[in-house]
């Protein structure tokens, strides 16, 4: 069969239509699948802490919680070790034994509304007030556990401090065995 030239310019056009209607049937494309959304970092168990605190570039991992009521103030400390809780009666108790033991640690000082009103960092048996350095986050009830987190604010940054923390805190009980 010869196709005339003056039909030449019409014959592409025409393959298409003849030979589109023969032609297997498109798959409809789809959009690819969402990526899932990050998961919710789980909440560290009651007792426990996770993140660093690092100061002047030397890092220590804060792996501990704990909080104790003497009264008027409560004390919430994120430490790098146990603290037995006999060693947590009293102000003076605490501060001996961390002491003795070299313990590293955040110490938030709370009112009994649970506003903080003190900050600190041991680091090398010293204690380091820093007001403004953390942001906290925090919540739990009368009687605990304390939960949420502790950040670095830029006059932290500014101080060679890093905070990166998640805990929850228990309020913690002496024993009543005499020593």
């Amino acid at each position: 069969m010869r196709i005339p030239p003056m039909l030449w310019p019409a014959f592409p056009g025409f393959l298409a239509v003849a030979f589109g209607a023969a032609s297997p049937p498109l798959v409809a494309q789809t959009a690819p699948p969402k990526a899932a959304a990050p998961a919710k970092a789980a909440a560290p168990a009651i007792g426990t802490a996770t993140g660093s605190l690092t100061v002047a570039g030397k890092s220590v991992s804060l792996t501990h919680a704990v909080a104790f009521n003497a009264g008027a103030r409560i004390y919430l400390l994120l430490t790098d070790q146990v603290l037995p809780p006999d060693e947590a009666k009293s102000e003076f108790e605490l501060a001996r034994y961390q002491f003795l033991h070299k313990v590293v640690s955040l110490e938030l000082t709370l009112d009994p509304a649970h506003k903080v009103t003190e900050m600190a960092y041991r680091w090398e048996l010293a204690t380091t007030p820093c007001p403004g350095c953390f942001d906290v986050s925090l919540s739990g009830g009368p009687d605990g556990p304390l939960a949420g987190t502790v950040k670095t604010t830029a006059k932290g940054e500014a101080e060679k401090l890093k905070v990166d923390v998640a805990f929850s805190a228990p309020f913690v009980r002496p024993s009543s065995a005499k020593k």
